[in-house]
This record gives structure tokens, sequence and C-alpha cells, in this order.
């Protein structure tokens, strides 16, 4: 009697539940019904029904609000919905706020783009990095988050409190001490690095003399009047500093279980990210990059202008910025941000005054055909609703049922409803990563292992199903697939630190 009463008191629980997440949602929606019949209001409406999309979105065309809207949750203990105010954390989207403040340092004399990064921090080990290297991805210097995680209070678990980093000086001084290898010369290839961001928000502490945060908020967002944008101090849980504050989850491999993804020993390293705002102030931020309030257009242009590499090749980042052409054909600068369930989105068709803004505290598959729409249905042209993820749709079978009818039901999905669902590589990549993380090692081998039947000419699949079999204890066959990793691409320097480690 007692097991049958303890699961009737489960299902009351999530029926409660249930209907207070069906009210929030609801109550969510409703604030955007002023909108109604709005093009972009029909697609997101859409998405967020099933389940593809939890977030705020703003879409400016030519310098003008075509629509906003909030829908879904801002926090999960307990349940509260979001609004147009909530704080979003914005991830990589920081590294052009941390551009501006070498900018503005740059236009105050206070240092040069090709000065060595040295004379700011002289305990790092490397020769010959300068800012600019830094804020266009080719210095060489590796991302710090593995070495972190190798080195770094290893035993404690990543939200655990007690692992947080005091902040950026963690990092450098790991740098200064374990003195990691750099991955190429500098100026010589383009390499996306976490690390030359944290590094130049360092640098921007150091010559002006003030915590980064601080001259961010004195120098930009004060002057822009993003009065609810700042690098946030990380708190665990509520923050009476900061009320509107969103906070990151997921959905678990079982389509039910929410948990929260917001706690990360991390998370008070700033610079490459860090930064919470809101879309108002984003927009306050697109739009005063049109004028000369923050700096000059000619500093601005460098910032939007690509790199070039030592032997004349031309990368399409600029400071703190990727750049492309919209489909006329005019400029667009543009950057994502991801962290800890966080996405984030800015996309300025500038010489169109086109713009979307883009924040999710519920990060999945359905980030890049969402924001591909969007982009899409803003310049009028043919776009649909994301396609089902395959990961969502198998991994409950792995969990209810067996890894085996998993895999015969991608095969038979994938021969029957192509077009359904999302059959891309990094939907297998991402749910054998997670199997890992719960320690389902055998089912996560067998994911792997069919990734790379389905892509055999993808590095990464080969890498990921050596991972797993690492884990698995299989030393000789992670060995092969590591060594087909390498002949596939040779860039992936972690993968041959995983091939020399194995034979050494």
């Amino acid at each position: 009697m007692k097991n049958i009463k303890l699961f009737k008191l489960g299902q009351i629980k999530l029926i409660v539940r249930l209907a207070l997440l069906i009210a929030l949602v609801l109550s969510s929606c409703q604030a955007n019904k002023h909108i109604e019949g709005n093009k972009y209001e029909a697609f997101i409406s859409q998405a967020h029904a099933k389940g593809q999309f939890n977030g705020n979105v703003l879409i400016v065309e030519n310098g003008k609000i075509a629509f906003q809207g909030s829908y879904g949750i801002r926090k999960i203990e307990p349940l509260d919905s979001l609004t147009l105010n909530s704080i979003f954390r914005i991830g990589s989207v920081s590294k052009q706020f941390t551009a501006m403040g070498i900018m503005k340092l740059k236009e105050s004399g206070l240092l040069t783009y090709d000065q060595n990064i040295k004379d700011f921090i002289p305990e790092l080990p490397y020769e010959g990095v300068t800012i600019r290297h830094l804020l266009n991805h080719v210095s060489g210097l590796p991302d710090y988050t593995r070495p972190m995680s190798q080195n770094w209070k290893s035993e404690l678990e990543n939200n655990n409190p007690d692992k947080f980093v005091s902040g950026n000086i963690d990092l450098i001084k790991m740098f200064a001490e374990l003195k990691p290898k750099i991955h190429f010369e500098p100026g010589e290839k383009w390499e996306y690095s976490n690390t030359g961001y944290v590094l130049l928000a360092s640098i921007i502490s150091r010559v002006s003399g003030i915590p980064f945060g601080q001259f961010l908020k004195e120098q930009i967002f004060e002057p822009v009047k993003m009065t609810n944008t700042s690098v946030y101090n990380f708190v665990p849980g509520d923050d009476p500093q900061m009320p509107n504050r969103v906070y990151g989850f997921k959905t678990e491999l079982n389509g039910i279980d929410l948990v929260s993804t917001d706690v990360h020993y991390l998370n008070r390293v700033v610079g490459d990210g860090g930064v919470y705002s809101t879309l108002e102030d984003l927009l306050k931020w697109d739009r005063i990059l049109y004028t000369e309030n923050l700096i000059s257009q000619s500093t601005l242009e460098e910032a939007f202008s690509p790199t070039t590499l030592n032997n004349g090749d031309i990368t399409n980042y600029g400071f703190g910025w990727r750049i492309d052409k919209s489909p006329s054909g005019k400029k667009v600068v543009y950057h994502t941000g991801g962290w800890n369930g966080f996405s984030a989105y800015i996309y300025r068709e500038i010489e169109e005054n086109n713009c979307i803004i883009y924040l999710t505290n519920n990060s999945s598959n359905y980030f890049g055909s969402m924001i591909t729409s969007l982009e899409n249905i803003l310049n009028n042209l043919p776009y649909e609703t994301p396609k089902i993820s395959i990961r969502e749709t198998i991994a409950k079978i792995v969990l209810n049922d067996d890894v085996d009818v998993a895999v015969k039901q991608y095969k038979n999905l994938k021969l029957n409803e192509p077009e359904a669902y999302n059959f891309s590589e990094n939907q297998l990549n991402v749910l054998g990563y997670e199997l890992l993380q719960l320690d389902r090692i055998k089912d996560a081998v067998e994911i792997f292992r069919l990734n790379t039947e389905e892509f055999s000419q993808s590095a990464n699949a080969y890498d990921s199903f050596g991972d797993a079999l690492l884990a698995n204890r299989d030393t000789a066959l992670a060995l092969i697939n590591f060594k087909k990793a390498f002949a596939l691409d040779s860039t992936l320097n972690a993968t041959k630190k995983k091939i020399n480690d194995i034979e050494e």
C-alpha cells in the first residue's frame, strides 16, 4: 500500500506542476496578443507551442520595431514566466562589448591594437601575441575550458560553489603555471578562442585601473542608457540585486523533467561572456552603433572589417563580430552566444537598418533553424518551422526501452520520414555525450557508432566515438577512431593529444 500511495502522490505533483506550467505558458503568450497576425508572431508562437522555443525575441525592420514577444519560463524553481523585461545571460554576444572596451581605450591613446599582450599581462608565457590577434581570434592560444576542467578542483562537480573560480585571475594563474602549448603561431590561422577575450577583459581592467564590469558600466552601459545590462558577478539562487534575472534550464532526456543548468564554476570568468541584458537594452546597443556617441565610425568600421592572416587569406571575423552579407548582398554583422542553457543572437543588416535580437534560457537543437527562419522572414524568403529533433525522439526510446530499438527507429524514420526530422550529425553527437554524462556508457557507444556509420566522412564523429570507447575502456579501438578523425582533419589538436597520450 505504501508504494501505491507514493505513486499517487507523484502523479498529483506531476499534474499540479503541468497545470502551473500550462498557466504560465498561456499568461506569457497573452502578452503578445496585441500583435496577432504579425508574420513573426505566427512563426514563433507555432514553434513555442511545439516546445521548440522558450525566450524573448525582438525584430527591427527599417529602423522600427516590427515585433517583440516573450514566451515561456523564466525559472523553474519556483516556476515563473518570462516578461519583455527579463534579463538574460548573453554568452559570447558579450565579446562585442569587450571589443568596444578595447576600442575606447585605443581611441583614448592608452593602448594600440598591435601592442604585445605581455606589456599588460607579463606573467603569461606566450611571445608575439598582440591585442589585435586576440580580437580577431588568430592568437593560437588554446581555449581555457579543457585545461581548467582537468586542473581546477577536478574532484568537485561543476555546479559545486566550492569549485567556483573567483574571476579571470584564476585562469591567468593557471595559464602562467601550466603553460598550455600554443596551437599555432599568431596570425597563422583563425581559431575561435574564448581565452583571447578573457585576456582582453583583463587588459581593460589593468589599463583602466578598475574592474572590467565597472569599466563597461561607466564607458558603455550608462552612456547608452542600458540600465538593465551588467557584467554579473554570479550569485547562485535568487539575487535581490537582479530580480528579473533569467535562469538557464534544460528538459531531461525523458522529455518531461526540467532541470536547472544555471550554476557552473566558470560563471565568474568574464570578457568572453558574463554579460546579462534585455531586449530593450540590446536594441539601444543596436541603435547607438549607428552614431558616434561611443566611438568614431572610422574606429567602428575596423570592428566590422575581416581579418587578414599572415599568408594574406581573409577570415570573416572582426572585433567581436562575425561578418557576412544579407540576401541583397549588403553588409551583415552578427554573433551568437551560448552558456549553461542560454543561447543569444544579435544579427544586424547594418546597411538596411534591420536587426534580430533572440534570447533563450532553454537552448536546444532548434536554435540554428529558428534564427535561420527569422532571417528568412525578415528578407521575405521562404521559411519553415524547425524539423523535429531526432535526438529528442530516440532519447526517450533509449531511456525507456533499449538502445538497439532506438537505433532501429532512427533508421526507420530516416527512411520513411526524412523531411520531418532533423538528422544532422550534431543530433546524435549531443545525445551520445548526454548518455555519457548519465554514465550510460554502452548506450553512448552505440549512438556514436551509429553517427560514424551515418557520417563516415566526419572527423568529429570518429573523435566522439573515440571518447565513448575510452570511457568503455576499449583503448585500442578508441585509438583507431582518433586516428581516423585526425586523418580527416589534421587541425584537431585535441585529437592529436589524445593519440599521443594513448601511444605514450
